[in-house]
């Protein structure tokens, strides 16, 4: 049974760890980061496609689940096309999944691991971090955290009155989150036990109905959107992400690696050393009774993992499993109390080492608010070239944050990787985004063996060129 009820007052240190995340989320969604490459792939398809188009496949070799897009799209709609508004869905997403853990870290977990389990959720690097981006991963946490909370809510109500509350629920979580399907599937995992004991013919015919709605909908999705969108292109993004089957014996060390990635991008950047407290609250939950909410927590990633070995889904530290950072987390607050227990009696250092670990997290919090994540300054690039350039110069680029940054703006704005170099008209500005200078530099080189440099200006990962035509030559010519 959960160690308190619903009804219960929240400790202070669980509000205080609530209203920290809380204000962490803010201040990253108000300082506004820059756009990244794959974010500002989904908003181009956000803002140049129509929600029929969210069927097929999309612009940039993208992908993201067809309700998660039509949300996106209203929201554009509805409040215009500034980061603001493209990212209020994730935003919010994460604040309600922040609330929803501290309920449900109360009602499962002992006051002292409850505000450890919520202070790791809200001070997760990556739950920050997808807290401000416009895409999908924060809605999938929001969509795990809500059927973990639903669950613990209705653990009270008979088996019939529960999938008869799944079973139109899950089809509308399945179009809106694509792990989706895999915390629907826990769900029918953990109901199992529970329907097969009681070996009656209706609850058996519902939990069939309810399972036929999952799979309905996962059919539906996997044979429309996700066949439209999947492409050699992102597939080549994921090649780590699958087991090497040319050397099967190998395959259980991967598994192995790839579950505690799991871990470690779910809690940046102790996750690894949390997995011996995780284990230890999957032993202790059993212990207790409690293998339904067990199989709940553990099933969905588990079933991605089986994905993952006929290589339909990725597995491992990516964000495609951030998902499973609320099962993670409780898991480990659940090991937390029995874990230092055993500690104090045989290994007295190792709760200090286990300390450490659990602070990292919260510092590393911290440190972001000094140093948050790099990315390229293309708005100061894009401003720069929006302030200076002269009717009818083209600009070229070689990223998809820079068509956001001249939407409407410049009619001439065109892929550098499309045009090439021996595109560029009499007079260009040319933006160069990349990571590695070597990189940028080898194409800003090959770029001036063709074209005159009038003007060069470089910022953080963006090299800006202003290019005429080669000495020598003119527009007569």
């Amino acid at each position: 049974m959960p160690s308190a009820s619903p009804a219960a007052p929240a400790s202070r240190r669980v509000t205080a760890a609530v209203l920290l995340g809380l204000g962490l989320l803010t201040y990253h969604y108000l300082r506004l980061p820059a756009l990244w490459h794959d974010e500002a792939a989904l908003v181009l398809n956000v803002l140049h496609r129509d929600f029929r188009d969210y069927l097929g496949p999309l612009l940039y070799h993208e992908a993201a689940p067809p309700l998660f897009l039509a949300l996106e799209r209203l929201a554009f709609l509805a409040f215009g096309d500034s980061l603001y508004a493209l990212r209020l869905l994730p935003f919010l997403s994460s604040c309600l999944a922040l609330l929803l853990f501290a309920r449900l870290a109360r009602q499962w977990l002992p006051d002292t691991s409850a505000a450890w389990a919520v202070l790791l959720f809200a001070c997760s690097d990556r739950f920050l971090w997808h807290a401000c981006e416009a895409k999908p991963y924060a809605v999938d946490l929001l969509v795990a955290t809500g059927v973990l909370a639903l669950w613990t809510s209705s653990r009270d109500w008979p088996p019939a009155r529960r999938l008869a509350l799944y079973a139109p629920l899950a089809p509308l979580l399945i179009w809106l989150s694509y792990p989706a399907c895999f915390v629907c599937g826990g769900l029918l995992v953990a109901l199992l036990p529970e329907v097969w004991q009681a070996r009656r013919a209706g609850l058996g015919v519902g939990y069939v109905l309810c399972g036929a709605a999952v799979v309905a909908a996962f059919l539906l999705l996997a044979l429309g959107p996700v066949r439209a969108q999947r492409c050699p292109e992102m597939e080549s993004c994921w090649t780590a992400m699958f087991p090497d089957w040319r050397r099967p014996w190998l395959v259980p060390v991967w598994a192995a690696r790839a579950t505690l990635g799991v871990l470690n991008y779910c809690c940046q950047p102790a996750g690894v050393a949390l997995a011996v407290p995780a284990v230890a609250g999957a032993w202790h939950l059993l212990r207790r009774g409690e293998g339904a909410f067990l199989a709940l927590l553990a099933a969905p990633p588990g079933l991605a993992l089986v994905a993952s070995l006929i290589g339909a889904y990725p597995y491992g530290g990516a964000r495609v499993l951030f998902y499973a950072a609320p099962a993670a987390l409780l898991l480990t607050g659940a090991g937390l109390a029995p874990l230092a227990a055993w500690l104090d009696g045989h290994l007295r250092w190792g709760r200090w080492a286990l300390a450490l670990a659990l602070l990292c997290p919260p510092v590393n919090a911290g440190l972001r608010l000094a140093a948050p994540w790099k990315r390229a300054e293309t708005p100061r690039a894009a401003a720069h070239v929006l302030a200076y350039r002269r009717e009818g110069e083209a600009v070229l680029c070689n990223c998809w944050e820079c068509f956001y940054h001249f939407r409407g703006v410049v009619p001439e704005a065109r892929s550098l990787h499309d045009d090439g170099a021996t595109a560029v008209p009499a007079r260009a500005w040319v933006v160069v985004v990349g990571a590695e200078d070597a990189r940028r530099e080898e194409i800003v080189a090959s770029l001036l063996r063709e074209r005159a440099l009038l003007e060069r200006r470089d910022y953080r990962m963006v090299t800006v060129l202003l290019l005429t035509e080669p000495r020598g030559t003119s527009a007569a010519e």
